[in-house]
């Protein structure tokens, strides 16, 4: 499956987003929306990932706009795995509670770390309470992305790829590897992360690999 990610502010066009795709992520920390906007977005047919990175909000600001969207629907909510106790285990009791699977989430903006050190994260974000392990790394080389999908073998419920153009590859070998889905933007330009591959491009790229 593919979910795309949503970062625009304008209401209208997350809304068209939203009724057009099986599986969507919001990013509350990018896309400028009322509460109750973010509501009525929940009430689409779409899978939701509702997300909501530090440094524009702080912890208790991301923690009420993410526990707003769980008690209203979310499917997934995203949690870092570095962040406090305090921080993440509300939510994830939360989450439990409603039904909505947790996502702990690692991102790497720099490089691939060794496989060792990637395995231990994805364990540290099982022992938190992840039903999803995601973990993004930045590739610099194909040596890079092909050490990412190794992950796969041995592990599941589990998201891994890694961004850049050298990980281009990783976002759609990932979903014929185990990924439950991967991560697209809704058009060209409005890339929630460097490499991501348009919805459109990425659906198209499965359709021909399948046929």
């Amino acid at each position: 499956m593919v979910c795309t990610s949503i970062i625009t502010s304008d209401y209208s066009a997350c809304c068209r987003i939203a009724q057009r795709s099986a599986m969507v992520e919001l990013r509350l920390d990018l896309m400028q929306l009322g509460l109750e906007q973010v509501k009525q977005l929940l009430c689409y047919p779409s899978l939701s990932v509702v997300t909501c990175r530090g440094g524009k909000f702080g912890d208790a600001e991301r923690l009420q706009q993410l526990q707003f969207a769980v008690r209203h629907g979310a499917s997934y909510v995203d949690v870092e795995v570095e962040a406090s106790e305090a921080y993440r285990q509300p939510l994830v009791e939360l989450a439990k509670e409603h039904g909505c699977k947790v996502i702990i989430s690692y991102h790497n903006f720099e490089q691939t770390p060794a496989l060792p050190e990637l395995r231990q994260i994805a364990a540290r974000c099982r022992s938190v309470g992840a039903d999803v392990v995601k973990l993004v790394t930045t590739a610099r080389s194909a040596h890079d992305s092909a050490r990412v999908l190794s992950l796969y073998e041995g592990e599941k419920d589990l998201v891994a790829f890694a961004m850049g153009d050298a990980g281009k590859i990783t976002r759609v070998a990932c979903l014929y590897l185990g990924a439950p889905f991967t991560y697209a933007s809704s058009s060209a330009g409005l890339e929630a992360a460097p490499g991501q591959i348009t919805a459109e491009h990425m659906n198209e790229i499965a359709r021909l690999i399948n046929s």
